[in-house]
């Protein structure tokens, strides 16, 4: 039997998250090709991929994906990161 899929959505950011039973997360990051050319989407997948690293040592034993909006596109490193606090303080992996 498969885990439940929890969704969060905001502006920004939504995100997809199961347990994976490994012991430690996993992070995956997908920017649609509707957010731009190649090199806003890579800059955005990035930025993604640093903020989510920071808030590894915070998720339990998840699988976590991670997809942006056309939104996020325009948005700061800054404002992506208060994004996934939020939507992380909402499942409990408070900073």
């Amino acid at each position: 039997m498969r885990a439940a899929r929890i969704v969060a959505a905001g502006p920004l950011l939504r995100l997809q998250r199961r347990d994976n039973g490994l012991g430690h997360p996993r992070v995956g990051i997908t920017v649609a090709a509707r957010l731009g050319g190649a090199v806003q989407r890579n800059r955005l997948r990035r930025r993604l991929r640093a903020i989510a690293a920071e808030r590894l040592d915070r998720l339990a034993s998840w699988d976590l994906v991670v997809i942006a909006t056309p939104a996020a596109a325009a948005a700061g490193p800054d404002r992506l990161g208060r994004a996934l606090d939020e939507v992380l303080r909402g499942w409990g992996a408070a900073p």
